[in-house]
């Protein structure tokens, strides 16, 4: 919405300048001269603005979605890998006889193992 409202503040006030500068003036590209009212030459330079900033936005915007489809396609993958890696988990630990808990995911197959081993006990002859 703001961005609607400078857009017609800006609008407005180049109305105003072009309509109080109606005089006619000389310009010269290259070596082309034209005699043009000032009112044509400033809604020109405006349009060509406006189509400038267009084609940036849209430039910048496609680049954008296109990575955003790119990033989701890599999570898509990412998260089957992690299904995939899950099942067979859970099947490593039923073949080990533990059980899992699928929605537990602190627990890693490596602390899983080091909770069933025992702690070693020290031997109390040994001298240090």
């Amino acid at each position: 919405m703001p961005f609607i409202i400078i857009s017609a503040v800006v609008a407005i006030l180049v109305a105003i300048l072009a309509i109080q500068n109606s005089m006619m003036v000389d310009l010269t590209l290259f070596m082309w001269s034209f005699r043009l009212n000032l009112v044509l030459v400033v809604l020109l330079s405006v349009i060509c603005g406006l189509l400038l900033g267009l084609a940036w936005g849209i430039t910048v915007k496609t680049r954008s979605l296109w990575r955003m489809r790119k990033l989701n396609e890599q999570i898509s993958l990412l998260e089957d890998d992690k299904r995939i890696l899950r099942d067979k988990v859970e099947q490593l630990m039923k073949a080990q006889g533990g059980v899992m808990d699928p929605a537990d995911t602190s627990t890693t197959p490596a602390a899983a193992a080091v909770k069933q081993q025992p702690a070693p006990t020290p031997n109390p002859t040994a001298k240090y």
